[in-house]
């Protein structure tokens, strides 16, 4: 397979790189990003003013990000270039739009405080307000406001774009005689079983909920956490999101396979008993031409 890196810096010149020594990559529902990380042979000893990294696949691009970090350097008479990098889609959790009601809110109004470069947004319905916590990201307010559009989780679709909805799925198969490794991974280090949220007054216990899931697991996790503004007019449903989100991907069903199909979040898998899951985890790995697909299903609260 055909693997490459492409730079561009700020006199918007692209630089190619196609020696493809290693590579990882990394997409999941809960991560509001793609993440690279990539070595390849080069010619030059550096380049400088780097501002985007796009990493392909034979035609699929499947990163296009920001710089985390680029080493350049010589390891046994040969030169290499070693990038890390997120998406653009990074950048969402780390600005804060101004906290207060917004009317009449879509997602786009919601997200359009700041101008994130390379970052689009699906197009949904409006609500009649959303509001956003002091302190709140603006991830946090896209989480929001898709639990209290459809009680689910946004991800990112294709490089940059944020969904709120599920996407017309595209149908994987994975065969017996393709994989290398199946499996299955139980997470509960995140989980809680017990919130405490104060109310207006500042008075504890007033608004309780608990997790039957982690209770019968023996996860006792109690947290007191401070009145959540944002699901006022139903404290309730403010602490199931906290308590679905805390047991994200607890269990993940995956097979890993020689190769890429060109496969994204929440298309569907059939593997085994893995039948027309969506996909919750993509991990992509290998080098010198070689690709291995590591695809995850999640069983959790979401």
């Amino acid at each position: 397979m055909n693997i490459n890196l492409i730079l561009r810096n700020t006199a918007d010149n692209y630089f190619e790189f196609s020696r493809c020594v290693s590579f990882h990559f990394s997409k999941d529902v809960y991560t509001p990003y793609t993440y690279l990380e990539s070595t390849f042979i080069t010619e030059t000893n550096d380049i400088q003013n780097i501002k985007e990294v796009l990493f392909y696949i034979d035609d699929n691009n499947i990163h296009h990000g920001l710089v985390d970090s680029i080493e350049f350097c010589t390891l046994h008479g040969h030169k290499l270039i070693k990038v890390k990098s997120k998406g653009f889609t990074s950048l969402l959790c780390q600005n804060q739009p101004k906290p207060g009601l917004k009317p009449d809110a879509d997602l786009q109004s919601v997200m359009s405080e700041f101008n994130i470069p390379n970052v689009t947004y699906e197009s949904t319905s409006s609500m009649n307000y959303i509001y956003v916590r002091e302190g709140s990201t603006l991830w946090d307010t896209a989480a929001n406001f898709n639990f209290r559009l459809n009680g689910k989780y946004p991800y990112i679709e294709g490089t940059n774009t944020v969904r709120v909805n599920l996407k017309t799925p595209v149908l994987k198969v994975v065969s017996d005689n393709e994989v290398i490794k199946s499996g299955v991974i139980y997470d509960y280090t995140k989980i809680i079983s017990h919130l405490h949220m104060k109310d207006a007054e500042g008075t504890y216990d007033v608004f309780n909920k608990n997790s039957a899931f982690a209770i019968g697991r023996g996860l006792i996790r109690h947290k007191q956490i401070p009145l959540d503004v944002q699901y006022l007019n139903d404290p309730d449903s403010g602490l199931l999101f906290k308590l679905n989100f805390s047991q994200r991907g607890c269990q993940c069903r995956y097979v890993q396979y020689e190769g890429y199909s060109g496969e994204d979040l929440n298309d569907v898998l059939t593997f085994g008993d893995i039948y027309m899951q969506r996909i919750k985890k993509i991990e992509l790995s290998g080098g010198n031409g070689s690709v291995k697909t590591f695809l995850g299903v999640y069983s959790d609260a979401f």
